[in-house]
């Protein structure tokens, strides 16, 4: 294995996952809505995540009306963690690791991981 693909490895297990104050982590989106782990977790284990912050703002332009002007006051965020499962998601293991433990919401409760993210 060459320096390059270490680095392309390494540039790999990294993605960025969305954190919205008050609905949770962004989980992905459906064809008719978006779920986040405090709302609507749609039966997930884990999170969708973006390669790079820029995909994650356009992911949000294009599909949740753009990206706010004062996010803080928005109250989203984007945050680094580690990408641990295929096609680019990232496991209840890896969140708490990157310490978003308190927005895990309906993801970290076993009832919830029924058929549509109902108990």
């Amino acid at each position: 294995m060459t320096a390059g693909d270490r680095n392309r490895s390494a540039a790999a297990a990294r993605g960025f996952v969305l954190v919205h104050q008050a609905l949770g982590l962004y989980v992905g989106r459906l064809p008719t809505q978006s779920c986040w782990s405090k709302l609507n977790g749609a039966g997930r284990r884990a999170v969708a995540t973006f390669a790079t912050e820029a995909q994650a703002r356009w992911h949000i332009d294009l599909w949740e009306g753009g990206w706010p002007e004062d996010e803080v006051a928005f109250g989203l965020s984007l945050h680094p963690v580690r990408v641990d499962l295929p096609d680019g998601w990232a496991s209840l293991a890896a969140l708490r690791a990157a310490g978003l433990e308190e927005h895990l919401g309906e993801l970290a409760h076993a009832g919830w991981r029924g058929t549509a993210g109902h108990c």
